[in-house]
Order: structure tokens, then sequence, then C-alpha cells
């Protein structure tokens, strides 16, 4: 079993704790690979944190959160705020009849849970997130689904403005490992595209995320440069902001 970092454990205890099911903390020792000693140190910190942990009698170690802890209370990582953000950015994309109506209030309601600091980084992050018309229907019939292992690193490199490396397959089928830094993310309905400072060409590109394989995020940064720059990689398309 592969060994998980605290924060994965606390990460994986919080999401527990906040489902249905009372925690038994013997279980989720054995299930973690962790000594029970080492749920009680991280169940002292989730207390720290806020959390409301409750014991639950004769169910051998087993603690819950408060019936009233709701919705209200959930925690959001930036990455998790993307996604939420990202499937805004979709459903608002979909044909009139079908959108989401409250996409405002949900947004407003995401952002207005995180710090002042933080939002001002989440709504940078918004800004690089752009929606232009539909693909056509030649590109739809070539579509494929992303690597979700390609994906989650588009996304952190996207967020951290960092450069990340990946092999790429174009058109004509042809595989190159680039150097890139995802400055933009475009979506065509359904195709969604980083748009990106290419260091083997030395240029402004657009990747198509569903060719994209083997990635990895690099240690080296990049500051996310305004959409002026960037939108003749978008091939004339008129885009909004996400």
């Amino acid at each position: 079993m592969t060994t998980l970092t605290r924060i994965e454990r606390l990460d994986r205890l919080e999401s527990w704790l906040k489902s249905d099911d009372v925690l038994v903390l013997q279980d989720a020792a054995r299930e973690l690979g962790v000594s029970l000693r080492t749920v009680h140190r991280d169940m002292e910190i989730l207390r720290e944190r806020g959390l409301p942990i409750e014991a639950e009698r004769g169910r051998g170690g087993g603690v819950r959160l408060p019936s009233t802890w709701g919705i209200g209370h959930v925690k959001l990582q930036q990455t998790e705020v993307l996604d939420l953000l990202i499937g805004l950015a979709i459903g608002e994309s979909a044909h009139a009849s079908l959108q989401m109506g409250h996409a405002d209030a949900i947004r407003r309601k995401l952002m207005a849970s995180f710090s002042h600091a933080d939002q001002r980084r989440i709504a940078a992050v918004r800004r690089r997130i752009r929606v232009g018309q539909p693909a056509s229907g030649a590109v739809v019939t070539t579509l494929a689904s992303t690597p979700k292992q390609v994906g989650d690193t588009l996304k952190e490199a996207f967020v951290l403005a960092r450069a990340m490396t990946v092999e790429y397959r174009d058109r004509a089928d042809q595989v190159t490992t680039r150097t890139i830094e995802p400055h933009f993310l475009l979506l065509n309905p359904p195709v969604w595209y980083a748009v990106c400072w290419d260091h083997l060409r030395g240029a402004v590109r657009t990747f198509r995320c569903d060719r994209m394989h083997e990635a990895r995020v690099t240690s080296a940064a990049f500051e996310p440069g305004p959409w002026a720059d960037f939108a003749s990689a978008a091939e004339g398309t008129e885009t909004r902001e996400a």
C-alpha cells in the first residue's frame, strides 16, 4: 500500500467525517496503514481546524460530525474550486434551454467561502479560462478522453503558473516532447485546449488536451500574460471569460 502523507490522510479523514457513516478509528487506521495513535493525532489536528468531532457511543471508537454540520462548511482547495468553475463554464456554454440559471449565485457563494487574498488568486485563475464557439463536427469526431493524470497535472500547472512537459500527438499523429506554459484554458465545447507558450517553437501554440500524454509539472514558474498576447492562438474564435 502506498504511504499517504499527513495532508492526504487529513483530507481522507475529513471526507469520511462529512459522509453519513460513523468513522471507526480502528478501521481508519487499518485502511490508511497507520497506527491508531496516529489517527488520534490526526483527529486532534482536525479539531484544531474547527471540525466539531463527536464521539459515537458503543461503536468501538467511532466518531462523527453533528447532524447539523452541512454544506455551508465544506472546505475546498483551489484546484477543487477550479473544477467547479470549469463545470460552470461547461454548463453556461450549453444550449440556452439547458443553461445553469443559478451559475452566478453559485460562483459568488464559492468565492465568498475564501479569504480576500484567496478570492483575488482564484479570480485571477478564473479570468484565464475562456469559452468560445462549439467545435466543428470534424473536430468532435476525433475527440478522445483526456487521461486523468494529464488533466490533474495540467490543472496543477495552470493554477500554480508552472511550466509542464508533455508528450504531444499532433493531427498528423507525430509525437513530440514539449515544455509548455499553460497561460489559458480554452473550451470550444466539448473540446478543451491549453493556450500556451511553447518552448520548443518559441511561440504561442494551442494544444488539444486529449492529445496530451505523460504530463509532468516542472519547477519553472511563469507570469501569466494577458489574453491579447494569446488570442491569435484561438484561430479567430470569439471567446469570453468563463
